[in-house]
């Protein structure tokens, strides 16, 4: 083989390696779900070069554990989950929380009776001991502790719009979620389960209906919701002013954080690591 092949042979395995791995002198790759607030944030980081917007979160880590991606952008809950029972337990969390989430339920605008009603029903199962009950189960803890509860929308009179009405008359009510979010909504032994997923159970329970969940694509869910497909989206949404322009959210059920997740190794140590915020 002659210097010029062997040149060219070299060259292309480079390429190989540098393109698996995702790194690069002038900047970091950071892959993030397709849908999250995440993707915003990690594009204002200076040290960012590309944000890689991925299916599921699932998907998400598997790219970080494999290389080929430098970081995660996600859920703290979701990861210490994920590199506990996941089979992710190469990664590891840099630096603190980024920023806090408080997640509730989307409901159409309009159907203030139905989300009024689900408030109704998280505040009983909150109060039995329901909530702290299947808390616990997946998470070792009550994950409402420690924070300041708000209502979304506090002092509203009652409604009188017929969505409650739609759903007893129906005797089902359908909540979307992603189903690869582990472990709040997601698949074990081809059934759907996780923290959503039963809080949602109790939450019908209480208004007398039928649980039916969908999964559907995260990137498309509040679209799903608007045009009628469902009835909620049950599935670890956060409250953004952009969202509460097209749905409007029930009062919390827990509330989250995101956080960096990298290799173990990583010269990533946290929020810092990933350069200045971008005016």
């Amino acid at each position: 083989m002659n210097i010029k092949k062997i040149t060219v042979l070299v060259l292309s395995i480079a390429l190989i390696i540098f393109s698996l791995t995702g790194c690069s002198e002038d900047g970091y790759v950071v892959g993030v779900t397709t849908g999250t607030t995440y993707g915003d944030v990690a594009q204002t980081y200076s040290n960012v070069k590309d944000v890689r917007f991925l299916d599921d979160d699932t998907y998400t880590l598997r790219e970080l554990a494999e290389n080929r991606v430098d970081a995660v952008i996600s859920d703290r809950l979701l990861a210490l989950d994920a590199m506990e029972n996941g089979n992710f337990g190469n990664l590891e969390l840099a630096g603190d929380v980024i920023y806090a989430e408080t997640i509730a339920v989307a409901i159409r605008k309009g159907d203030d009776a139905l989300r009024q009603a689900i408030n109704e029903a998280l505040y009983e199962i909150i109060e039995d001991g329901t909530y702290e009950a299947i808390s616990t189960k997946y998470f070792g803890r009550n994950i409402l502790d420690g924070f300041d509860y708000e209502e979304t929308f506090p002092n509203e009179a009652p409604a009188t719009d017929g969505s409650l009405e739609r759903i007893l008359e129906a005797g089902e009510i359908t909540f979307a979620m992603s189903g690869g979010y582990r472990p709040f909504n997601y698949y074990e032994r081809e059934e759907l389960t996780g923290f959503d997923v039963e809080i949602g159970q109790e939450v019908a329970n209480r208004l007398g209906v039928a649980y039916t969940p969908i999964t559907t694509d995260w990137s498309g869910i509040i679209e799903g919701l608007r045009s009628g497909r469902f009835d909620g989206i049950f599935g670890s949404m956060a409250i953004t002013d952009e969202r509460l322009e097209v749905v409007d959210f029930t009062n919390p059920y827990y509330y989250s954080g995101a956080q960096i997740i990298v290799r173990e190794g990583s010269e990533i140590k946290g929020e810092r690591d990933l350069g200045d915020k971008k005016e």
